[in-house]
């Protein structure tokens, strides 16, 4: 596979994807951190439970949303490292 295959098949999609899932990360992660304000004042004000189980829940969908956006930004951070580790140990051209 030459040089160029690798960087636009393997390298720039896999930099694609760790920018767009992190932008995406940092925005669930803004979120989490809502949801959880909301749970930390509902706690503090002695809610029930019909309050505190929905906050909750939210906090923790949120939770899983930014563990799944991280794993894909892994992900894609490793691709790019194949493509990058593909490009700088393949085979070398002979000049003669």
């Amino acid at each position: 596979m030459g040089k160029m295959t690798l960087a636009f098949v393997v390298v720039l999609p896999g930099v694609v994807g760790v920018v767009v899932f992190a932008y995406f990360a940092l925005i669930d992660w803004e979120a989490l951190q809502a949801a959880y304000q909301e749970l930390e004042l509902a706690v503090e004000q002695s809610a029930d439970l019909n309050i505190l189980f929905p906050r909750a829940t939210q906090q923790n969908i949120h939770r899983i949303n930014l563990f799944a956006e991280g794993v894909w930004t892994l992900l894609s951070a490793i691709l790019v490292a194949i493509g990058l580790q593909g490009i700088c140990t393949g085979p070398r051209r002979s000049r003669g």
